[in-house]
């Protein structure tokens, strides 16, 4: 008997798509999460001496589950591409609407369509919405083709998720909307590779660290003037 079988762990969380809207899930460990899943798309498309690459082919929020740690980990690889040129990949096209490349055409894979689709789940977990609700009609009404246009008329902040935004400092911000903005670039070789949106996620990241404790201390000075007048 033949027979391959992957094995996944069992993640009591779930997948992500199922906590964007949770206001308990804080901003910087949204960010947390996004590093994840950068670290795991680097590693797929990079590969070694004995790892080929690895396209997946289908990276959204359901393909992402969390571990009790709120660890995130890239899921359903059984319609991954695996190949030694990552330029483009021949093979069966798969993906899902509101996260599927624009460029994704013929059966023609690439390690930056999995890149547009993470830009898509960047926004996702900014905005604590799915890429696709019920009123979409086309893909100029998904989530991606939305968020492009807020972020060019510089109206990003109206779709920040309600129940993180007081969190997020404004440099944070800015970083976290540029990586993502860049990940949807119309042109394919304009878009980052995941170990770049890796540095720049970890870059927000420090940056969202010193914002917190820097409003933490603000926080403390108030109190101690309110209690000592």
């Amino acid at each position: 008997m033949n027979e391959k079988i992957i094995v996944y762990e069992h993640t009591f969380k779930g997948s992500l798509d199922k906590s964007l809207k949770d206001a308990t899930l804080t901003w910087t460990k949204r960010l947390k999460i996004c590093i994840d899943v950068a670290s795991g798309l680097e590693f797929l498309h990079e590969g070694d001496e004995t790892l080929k690459k690895v396209v997946h082919s289908d990276i959204k929020s359901p393909n992402i589950v969390l571990t009790d740690d709120w660890e995130a980990k890239i899921y359903n690889l059984e319609c991954s591409s695996l190949h030694h040129d990552m330029e483009l990949v021949s093979g069966n096209a798969y993906g899902t609407s509101g996260y599927l490349d624009p460029h994704y055409k013929h059966d023609i894979l690439a390690e930056k369509s999995d890149i547009y689709s993470f830009g898509v789940v960047l926004f996702e977990v900014l905005c604590g919405r799915m890429a696709w609700d019920e009123g979409c009609k086309d893909h100029s009404q998904s989530l991606g083709p939305l968020a492009k246009r807020h972020y060019e008329e510089k109206k990003l902040d109206e779709m920040v998720f309600k129940g993180t935004e007081v969190q997020i400092g404004p440099d944070p911000l800015t970083l976290f909307a540029a990586i993502a903005y860049r990940c949807l670039h119309d042109e394919r070789e304009a878009r980052p590779t995941a170990r770049e949106v890796k540095t720049q996620l970890d870059t927000a990241l420090r940056a969202q660290e010193a914002y917190a404790t820097l409003e933490a201390v603000k926080t403390f000075q108030n109190e101690s003037t309110c209690q000592n007048p």
